[in-house]
């Protein structure tokens, strides 16, 4: 689609859209802050650099209750006059979010968007998916409980679901632990631009999860070094049209907080059972504890478990002359050697926050290198989220679950957010990057599969992207312009301008 003809596609969405707007609205009724609220993390992690918060930013969603505790435990331990330099405007920000969140229970939310193609790079932020999409969605939340049923139909002209259930949840509260299932996107990692774990590049894999509610330090003296913490464990369900069909998700997250500025972050990911694998407790204890290397680790031919992936992050919040800084850090192993991930992929990023006029701003420096090797070893192309077994590779419906840059990728991006007080947001980003450096192309596409996007040879590019976030017709507009210096070539040769926008509205009674 041309950007002449999404424009005009777009004025007709707009003005179909208007019929909806019919009853006083509000923020969604939702137990935590989704991955991809850029808005809520800028404010949550600016409290987090300045003392005000006691608890884990590593992971999202991130339960509002659990927020809201980990600010007023750090106001209440700190001195009246530091206390005091905690009431500002990042703290209003979250008290007058967790207060919609209590208030609005239940209700309705419609999403219409557009984009003259499906947008090819996502960074912690929201935006359309595709060509055309739209969702409604019923959602409810109790004292100990919460839900939501969401219906989608996306048109676009590589991934060939159309109707979705895409966000839809039931989750409940059991003591301290938070079960559920469901389809959510999940952010796991420190950096703006990109995961190398989680991300929400790809559409959220439908399956079950436990996690903490209050991610509280212990009260053992023996464990209290930990400070507090936070363990997420998933088990989700993959789709059928892929080199092993019908193959599983498996994933376990640890956060903790030693020290009052120091996050630290360990994940595993694993590519689990699926048709014509092995699926029995056998199987899946060898995949637990990482047996899955074939005749090295003592397994027969064709018996080889899992595809796994597993590493460390870490995030350093600092507040020198009361400016919030961070130094943060993310690496991931395809392989393991003596127990511990090798082949590492990596990330680094440094991010600060200025409080110039009214608003406040984010300016960050992000590094990615998605050669598994990178920064450590000898570099191996072809290897990171790639498998000889699950040949699709780490994928869900042919985009990557990890990096927005794919594998073997090096990206360097410069990185600009503006908050203003009247909840408007500006983000603009440039990034230099190579992409799929050697040019090799080692993942399989079904006859039935969604295409990859990913560059099907080595290319230098520079892209530049600008995101609005403002409020429209009693709902939230979010604007993505991209611009790249030549085209990407995909699985076809793509626009080097993407234009798209998603607008959303919810209705609570």
């Amino acid at each position: 689609m041309s950007l002449v003809q999404f424009s005009l596609q777009l004025t007709r969405w707009c003005l179909g859209g208007l019929a909806f707007v019919c009853a006083t609205s509000a923020q969604a009724a939702s137990p935590w802050v989704p991955a991809g609220d850029l808005s809520a993390r800028h404010h949550i992690e600016a409290l987090q650099s300045q003392g005000c918060l006691d608890g884990v930013t590593l992971s999202w969603p991130i339960s509002w209750a659990a927020l809201m505790k980990s600010y007023r435990l750090a106001r209440h331990s700190l001195p009246e006059a530091e206390a005091k330099r905690c009431e500002n405007q990042h703290a209003a920000f979250l008290e007058k979010a967790l207060q919609q969140a209590q208030q609005n229970t239940r209700g309705v939310s419609i999403e219409l968007g557009g984009a003259n193609q499906e947008p090819l790079y996502t960074s912690f932020d929201t935006q359309v998916e595709d060509e055309f999409t739209s969702q409604v969605t019923l959602y409810g939340m109790g004292d100990r409980w919460a839900g939501q049923l969401a219906v989608g139909y996306v048109d676009g002209e590589r991934d060939n679901q159309y109707v979705r259930l895409d966000d839809t949840y039931l989750a409940g509260i059991i003591g301290n632990w938070q079960l559920g299932v469901g389809a959510v996107d999940r952010w796991w990692g420190p950096g703006w631009q990109s995961s190398l774990a989680l991300s929400n590049n790809a559409r959220p894999v439908p399956g079950l999860w436990l996690s903490r509610q209050m991610p509280l330090a212990p009260e053992s003296p023996w464990l209290s070094w930990i400070g507090p913490w936070d363990l997420q464990l998933i088990a989700g369900q993959l789709e059928h049209d892929r080199a092993i069909p019908d193959a599983r998700l498996l994933g376990a997250r640890f956060v903790f907080k030693p020290l009052d500025s120091l996050q630290i972050g360990l994940s595993r990911l694993a590519q689990w059972g699926g048709e014509g694998r092995p699926q029995g407790l056998d199987a899946l204890w060898n995949a637990v504890i990482g047996r899955d290397n074939g005749e090295t680790s003592g397994l027969e031919e064709g018996q080889d478990p899992s595809n796994q992936i597993g590493g460390v992050d870490f995030r350093l919040s600092l507040n020198p002359g009361d400016v919030p800084l961070g130094i943060y850090g993310q690496f991931m192993g395809e392989d393991e050697a003596g127990g511990l991930p090798s082949k590492l992929s990596s990330l680094a990023g440094v991010d600060v926050v200025t409080g110039w006029g009214k608003g406040s701003q984010r300016f960050f420096v992000e590094a990615t290198d998605t050669v598994a090797g990178s920064w450590f070893s000898d570099r191996r192309h072809n290897v990171m989220y790639e498998h000889s077994t699950y040949q699709s590779g780490f994928r869900y419906h042919g985009r990557n679950m990890a990096s927005t840059w794919e594998g073997d990728a090096q990206a360097v991006t410069l990185g600009i957010q503006q908050f203003f007080r009247h909840d408007v947001s500006v983000a603009l980003s440039l990034s230099q990057a190579t992409l799929n450096e050697e040019g090799g192309i080692r993942a399989v596409v079904t006859e039935d599969g969604d295409a990859i996007l990913q560059a099907v040879e080595e290319q230098d590019i520079t892209l530049a992207e600008l995101r609005i976030g403002h409020s429209l017709f009693g709902g939230r507009l979010n604007w993505l312009l991209s611009a790249t210096d030549e085209p990407v070539v995909t699985y076809e040769e793509r626009e080097r301008f993407t234009a798209g926008l998603q607008w959303t509205r919810h209705v609570n009674w």
